[in-house]
């Protein structure tokens, strides 16, 4: 989650983020919500609970079981499962915490490399190859998290309470939100660009 923030929030104006800093506020009411919702008393309760998975929003929703017969710790649906219905989702390399060294590895060069593009965008120093890197693979993460709201919604709305379901709604637009947002400035610093060669 931490790591999250850090590469998609990097120095920016301040509207940016003043939207940043709420976008923070809103996830960590989410994922305090749902991580109280599993009691450390609780029969059964294990140290492999779904934070450990570092599942940002979805941590109340997935679990970190590999079958749905676990209990309420395991959230709706396991992680396992949603990975392999999802395998290019990059929710799985840029948010989730990797349990695989080489992949945890992997995820903080990618995060390094977002920060790098992302700093050289606001400074201006950035090629247009540059920018569409960034960008498509922002405006990716936002649209890969949404899917996977979606697919929880849609394939496992038998395991989703008023509340849960309250919560992917607020998750569904604050990943909208974001997109929106990754989209405007994909054009804004795609024309800017494109007029510094004029």
């Amino acid at each position: 989650m931490r790591k999250y923030i850090l590469y998609t929030f990097a120095p920016m104006p301040y509207r940016k983020i003043v939207i940043a800093a709420v976008s923070l506020v809103l996830i960590t009411l989410l994922v305090l919500f749902f991580t109280k919702q599993s009691s450390p008393g609780h029969p059964g309760h294990s140290s492999k609970n779904v934070l450990e998975e570092g599942l940002s929003l979805f941590s109340g929703f997935i679990g970190s079981k590999g079958s749905f017969s676990g209990g309420e710790e395991d959230g709706i649906v396991p992680a396992s499962i949603l990975k392999n219905e999802t395998p290019d989702n990059l929710y799985w390399v840029a948010v989730a915490t990797p349990k695989d060294p080489a992949e945890r590895k992997a995820q903080v060069e990618l995060l390094e490399h977002w920060a790098t593009l992302h700093g050289k965008i606001y400074s201006g120093k950035a090629t247009q190859k540059e920018i569409d890197e960034y960008f498509k693979a922002q405006i990716k993460l936002q649209e890969d998290q949404l899917e996977l709201l979606h697919i929880l919604e849609e394939r496992y709305p038998d395991r989703i309470d008023d509340d849960r379901r309250r919560m992917i709604t607020a998750g569904k637009e604050l990943y909208s939100k974001k997109l929106k947002n990754v989209t405007e400035e994909y054009k804004k610093y795609s024309n800017e660009t494109r007029e510094r060669r004029l």
